[in-house]
Parts: C-alpha cells; structure tokens; sequence
C-alpha cells in the first residue's frame, strides 16, 4: 500500500480539512496516512473516523518542534497512547510556538503604528488559507508584500525557535516512547543539505543516541544523497523508515521548484519500514 505519513490539516497551518485529505488520499491511491499537525493531536479523531469509510489505515501522529544543538528540529511521533506526560510536551510546544508570534509583534509594535498586541490579540484569521496567525496578521497589516515574507522577521526580530523553551529531542523521545510511541526525525534535508555523507551519518548518530527510533527518508525535497544516507543509516540501525509529504494544501504546495502534494512521495509501505506504527 502507498503511505503518506506526514500531512497537515486547518487544525495547525494546513487548509485541508481531514475529511478532505481523506478524500484526497483516496484519489491518490493511498492506503495508510497520518496527519502530523503542528504541535495539535485535534484531527485524529475526525481523520480515523473517515478514513475507515474508505479502508484507509491511519497512523497517529503528530509533528514536534524541538531544540538540537540550539536549533529548530521537527520530529513526527507516531502510535502513542493517551498520556498526561505527553499531552503536555505537546502542549508546551504549542504555547511557545506561538509565544514566537506574540513576541514578534511585542516588539514590531515599537516601530510600526498601525499594530500591537491588543489587536494582535483580538486578531482572527481564516484557517482555510494555512499558514498561522502571525504571518497573516502582518500581511494584512500591509507590513508585508507577501504572506511568506513575514517569515523573514522572525529571524529579524529574534524570534526564532531557539530562543524559546522548546523541548529537547531527548525529552521528546523520552516521553514519547513512555506513552509508547515513536519518534522520527522529519525532513533531515531541511537542517543537512549541505552536508557531506559522513556529517549527515554523524549528525544522526547523535540524535540516536538521543533516542529517534527513524527517519523520514523519502521527502520531497531530499536530494538522492540525502536519502541515500538516511536509508542506509537506518538500515544499519534497524530504524524506521518513512516517507512523507508535508503537504499543506494549497499552502506552499510548491516551494523553491519543490511539489509537496498528498501522495507526492509514491512509495509503497514495502519499500519502508513501518511495521511497528501499524
């Protein structure tokens, strides 16, 4: 069966319902799939409910952002269990993602009259057209030209990642594989493009030591290096391997060249390996 393991839904920053990805990954001959939303376990409920309409298996998921070496890492936990210790990781990490947001605008306010936190606040967006609040509120502000461009001035405020209390990927997997899931690093082309062979097998080598269980090898924008690696790593390390997506809908469907569509890693589940999320 063809997986997709990595989606997201209007439940973080995606403008897909659930009902719609389902109905998607059927068109696309999708046999297994799991929404990863940002730091939200929301759609799991809604998404199981519809894929077992169409015989679609569903892998519980979700997408963490985490703290590596003092940057930005994203890891998919998969198969969890109802948990106290990990509802709240998942928790935190929402509130300081968008604590990110709210100290952007905290500080912008001080240079722009035309924003501030109080309207910031009160401030309400459209989740159909993904993405978050704070960049919508900056374009519609005419702060910027482009919804994309308000990205930009996290790093330009200090707003990034680092600089908030984001759990560690050793607290992620710690607490993760205590509710009895697992954890796989997303997107390793986004922190290791350029990288040598040997760097990118270093890299992971810490963070399995770290605890990730896998790696998402098959991704959109992995160059053949890259997955090369990856596979070989895990293969090595008896890890698992997924492919994913990222789709978001219609939000950032094609970056840099790049097509991030439900489907658009066309891999069966026998070419990975998956077995302990089913």
């Amino acid at each position: 069966m063809l997986a997709d393991l990595h989606i997201h839904s209007y439940y973080s920053d995606g403008t897909m319902s659930p009902k719609e990805i389902v109905r998607e990954a059927k068109n696309k001959n999708l046999g297994i799939i799991a929404i990863t939303d940002h730091d939200v376990l929301d759609s799991y409920e809604e998404v199981k409910a519809e894929a077992e309409k169409e015989g679609i298996i569903v892998v519980r998921g979700v997408e963490i952002d985490s703290i590596f070496e003092g940057h930005l890492v994203h890891l998919l936990a998969y198969k969890f269990n109802d948990n106290e210790d990990f509802f709240a990781l998942v928790n935190r990490a929402k509130e300081q993602l968008l604590e990110t947001s709210i100290e952007l605008i905290r500080r912008m306010e001080k240079e722009y009259e035309n924003i501030s936190l109080e309207d910031y606040n009160s401030y309400e967006y459209d989740r159909r057209k993904g993405g978050w609040k704070g960049i919508h509120y900056l374009f519609d502000k005419n702060i910027t030209e482009g919804l994309f461009d308000g990205m930009k001035l996290y790093g330009k405020y200090e707003c990034g990642h680092e600089k908030f209390d984001f759990p560690s990927v050793k607290e992620v997997c710690d607490i993760t594989h205590n509710a009895g899931g697992y954890v796989v690093l997303a997107h390793p082309c986004n922190y290791y493009k350029d990288k040598t062979r040997e760097e990118i097998l270093e890299k992971l080598e810490i963070l399995k030591s770290d605890g990730i269980d896998g790696v998402e090898c098959y991704y959109p924008a992995n160059s053949d290096l890259m997955t090369e690696t990856c596979l070989e790593f895990c293969r090595k390390n008896d890890l698992i391997i997924t492919a994913g997506s990222d789709s978001h809908g219609d939000f950032g469907a094609v970056s840099k060249g790049v097509e991030y569509y439900i489907g658009a890693i066309n891999k069966d589940n026998g070419n990975l390996n998956i077995n302990k999320l089913l």
